[in-house]
């Protein structure tokens, strides 16, 4: 059971004083009331309120200047909360950090209730609150599902969490308890379990009220506990069957009319002839995904099912500096080879035993910044091997101006002919084998952005060759730029001198750098963190038509509310059709430090954004 949190209210109107208290008592909290700037500094210093509300108008000194006056104290201060009337302006020199101000107009005593909790919420699991207080974003590299609800279970929250994977991914709240869960068209705890198998990308927790009926009613253990347990019996059923793309099909033998089938068996018997392929029926059928993966393997091997892979397929091959999620990639069957990172004597592989969470809380507390590698050429062929078998290749990389990963890969190609041939005959393939190496000319979420672009022209069918040459030819229109929060990891770096990071640092620079034929160029410059979005959007508007729909990916080193707040402007001022999220990892994070911010635009010709609306 959570800390019962100690509020200290201070307003010097008495009715509005007892109106507030009220309410966070009813919601579990102790009160301290003081009417009068004084009695709110002693009561601070004194009595260690887990949180500090104060309302404008107040005897004895305004709030803002209250604050500097308890800023002033060297006391650790809480979580200070600012209500207004609709007047108050904070000016640009007063630091956020522990620093929340929202009008009173017209809110509810139930509403401030939950915006204290979620304030709270913040102060003890970490992530950052958007300015209405009515947002919290997170990040799942740094806090487990299960510990995220339970947290939030502990906070009584009423709310949804969304999640960074899919647009249409939810989890509702109802007083701490979970009531629904949403994957898509997916719904109950069917799209519980998919979500408590995340293990990585951005959250949101807002406070909308559950909408429609209540389809969970577990107690929240037991919801994470079987979620546990179904991810790990999933994990190893899949190792054992084919990809999620293979063909299910019925057979018509002598036991198909002798069976007597399971109601989950019937329902797969049911949607087969809807679903193209092993993923979608999953998906389609409506019990948790062990029961359905259980039932189609039981009808294989009494033979009512087979299972008919693609003869041919074409595969995407990637590197970890793309930051795509382990479980975006599972499910479009993208492979990623990883780079390397040594901090001093250890040695990580990206995204396998080193997330970003633990890399940005290494790379803050080291004096002397990590080096990365590359993939070995001996890496890539391994990669290749595994996949040759079954089809043609694409490998699309990190920029060649930044990484030597592309000419290794290609190294690969060239090493591994023999063998990859010899692979390709046992298989039962006519062709030659083809696979392709592209430089991007991009990094993290902009080399994500082109692998998933290649992915939606794969599933259309389009050639090897075909999609290798609109590549090529799409890159020079990809537009990438960002901007570091702080210029100690460029200096650290050698990108600039240490004379040029201290001077930036006392001005408050903010450099926006960008890509220029996969090169990393100086762009622009603005004072102030609060200018770098307004600047980031003006020049996106300069690069691309604002009118034209575009397709972006929105990227953040250790920042989820900097990289939502970019995300929410990007969305107001285009029309984007289709958007993704990364967190910066290690590789691109050692240069770029903590903090910073940046997005990847490509805009289709016509003709384009036809050919990849068809492939989605």
């Amino acid at each position: 059971m959570a800390e019962i949190p100690t509020i200290l209210v201070v307003d010097s109107d008495d009715t509005r004083r007892r109106k507030l208290g009220l309410a966070l008592y009813e919601g579990g909290n102790e009160v301290i009331n003081a009417v009068n700037g004084e009695e709110a500094i002693r009561f601070t210093a004194g009595l260690n309120p887990t949180l500090v509300l104060v309302h404008t108008g107040l005897e004895g000194g305004e709030p803002l200047e209250l604050h500097r006056r308890l800023k002033a104290t060297g006391l650790d201060l809480p979580p200070f909360l600012v209500l207004h009337s609709g007047d108050l302006r904070v000016p640009d020199d007063v630091p956020e950090s522990g620093l929340y101000v929202l009008p009173s107009v017209d809110m509810s005593p139930e509403r401030l209730l939950h915006q204290v909790r979620l304030l709270l919420l913040a102060r003890d699991m970490g992530g950052e609150l958007s300015d209405g207080i009515d947002k919290l974003r997170g990040d799942l590299t740094r806090i487990s599902i299960g510990d995220l609800l339970r947290v939030l279970q502990s906070h009584i929250i009423t709310g949804q969490v969304s999640f960074s994977a899919r647009d249409d991914v939810g989890i509702w709240l109802q007083d701490g308890e979970v009531v629904n869960a949403r994957w898509g068209s997916i719904s109950g705890r069917k799209a519980f379990n998919r979500i408590a198998s995340l293990r990585g990308g951005a959250f949101v927790i807002t406070l909308d009220l559950p909408a429609g009926e209540r389809t969970i009613d577990q107690d929240l253990a037991s919801l994470v506990t079987d979620a546990v347990e179904e991810k790990l019996q999933l994990d190893e059923l899949f190792r054992r069957l084919p990809g999620l793309k293979a063909r299910v099909d019925i057979k018509m033998g002598d036991r198909f009319f002798s069976v007597e089938y399971s109601p989950t068996e019937r329902a797969v018997l049911q949607y087969i002839r809807e679903a193209r392929n092993f993923a979608e029926l999953i998906d389609l059928v409506p019990e948790p995904d062990l029961e359905v993966v259980r039932a189609i393997v039981r009808l294989r091997d009494q033979e009512i099912l087979q299972f008919v892979e693609p003869q041919q397929q074409l595969h995407i091959v990637t590197d970890s500096t793309a930051d795509i999620l382990p479980s975006e990639a599972r499910r479009h069957g993208i492979t990623v080879v990883p780079l390397t990172v040594l901090f001093e004597s250890q040695v990580f592989k990206d995204g396998i035993d080193l997330v970003p969470d633990q890399f940005y809380r290494r790379l803050v507390a080291s004096q002397k910044l990590p080096t990365t590698s590359p993939p070995s050429v001996g890496e890539f062929v391994g990669a290749y091997e595994q996949l040759i078998g079954s089809g043609d290749i694409i490998s699309i990389h990190i920029s060649g101006k930044l990484s030597e990963t592309v000419r290794r890969a290609r190294d690969a190609v060239a090493r591994g002919a023999d063998g990859y041939q010899r692979l390709r005959e046992e298989a039962g393939l006519p062709t030659l084998p083809i696979i392709r190496v592209v430089d991007s000319w991009q990094i993290s979420v902009g080399l994500a952005l082109q692998v998933h672009i290649a992915r939606q022209m794969v599933e259309l069918g389009l050639s090897a060759d075909e999609i290798v040459r609109r590549l090529e030819d799409q890159r020079k229109r990809y537009h990438m730029l960002f901007s570091v929060d702080t210029l100690e990891y460029l200096q650290k770096g050698r990108r600039i001198h240490k004379a040029q990071a201290l001077l930036g640092t006392l001005l408050e620079i903010k450099p926006i750098l960008g890509l220029k034929d996969g090169d990393v160029v100086p762009t622009d410059r603005v004072r102030g963190g609060h200018n770098v979005i307004p600047k980031l959007v003006s020049l996106f508007s300069e690069r691309v038509d604002p009118e034209r729909p575009v397709f972006v990916a929105v990227g953040h080193a250790s920042a989820p509310r900097w990289g939502s707040r970019l995300k929410e402007a990007i969305v107001e001022a285009f029309e984007v059709v289709e958007l993704h999220e990364g967190e910066i990892g290690p590789i691109v994070g050692t240069h770029v430090g903590p903090g910073t911010i940046g997005a990847c635009f490509f805009q289709p010709t016509v003709e384009e954004l036809e050919i990849l609306q068809r492939g989605k």
